[in-house]
């Protein structure tokens, strides 16, 4: 058997339309584990949003923040922070023209205020359950490794003169994340398979959103969602079913990843 290192996205592909993990895909996970294969999710959630959905799926391997850092075996494995200087400028232009903003410590999620559609916020970004901290102070961070900024695509042209370590990742059509310019779920997973000796012709990714769209590019084998866009299902070698009609499920049947 040839060892694969397998990613799973996580908010529209290991998670239905109401945001529930289906049987047929924690089915998918366990016996791609026991196989021998490398397992990881690959999610733009920090862990303060990803904490209960990793519980539930029983994984000890996940990317984190689109790449900005990774743990192995529940352990902090790789770590990409963002330029805090950047940071700051985008923060100000975020202030100047009233658009919210938050960022993601490795634990935590950090606000300037309360915002004006607070509990929609949380909601979109996966965090409805927690309370943010409000002890928002860039410069006393040990590491920062996302921001979330809630403006439309025609606003994003406020920050194009300030971006140069840093870059935008849209994922609705109201929310960017602020990430590395060098650092993506593709860039870390290069890392992962190289220091577990896979080839990136045997990386394989699910994914239903842009920014899932390097890694699906990456991987030898990216099976995108039926519920994606088409600007993701353009990117793919394989559009399987949607995440509400056991896609994970029927992808890794159609590729002998399991039997059926």
């Amino acid at each position: 058997m040839t060892k694969k290192l397998i990613a799973f996205d996580i908010d529209g592909t290991l998670y239905t339309s109401d945001r529930k993990i289906l049987d047929s895909s924690l089915r998918v996970l366990r016996e791609l584990e026991e196989a021998g294969h490398y397992v990881t999710v690959a999610t733009g959630r920090s862990y303060f949003t990803a904490q209960e959905a990793l519980k539930e799926l029983g994984v000890k391997n996940y990317i984190l923040c689109n790449g900005a850092y990774a743990y192995e075996n529940h352990e902090l494995s790789h770590s990409f922070p963002i330029d805090k200087e950047e940071l700051k400028e985008i923060v100000a232009m975020a202030n100047e023209k009233n658009i919210d903003i938050l960022y993601q410590t490795e634990r935590e999620v950090k606000q300037q205020k309360e915002f004006r559609e607070q509990s929609d916020r949380q909601k979109k970004v996966g965090y409805e359950h927690f309370k943010p901290s409000f002890e928002f102070d860039i410069d006393k961070e040990k590491a920062i490794y996302q921001a979330i900024m809630f403006c439309k695509a025609d606003q994003e042209e406020f920050f194009t003169p300030l971006l140069d370590k840093l870059r935008f990742t849209r994922w609705v059509s109201d929310g960017v994340d602020v990430v590395s310019k060098h650092g993506s779920k593709a860039e870390t997973l290069k890392v992962i398979a190289k220091d577990k000796g896979i080839s990136e012709k045997d990386i394989i990714a699910f994914g239903d959103g842009e920014n899932d769209i390097e890694m699906l590019n990456l991987a030898g084998l990216g099976v995108v969602m039926g519920n994606a866009s088409d600007l993701v299902k353009g990117h793919g070698d394989y559009i399987t079913k949607s995440n509400d009609e056991h896609g994970i499920l029927h992808a890794a049947i159609e590729h002998g990843l399991i039997q059926k």
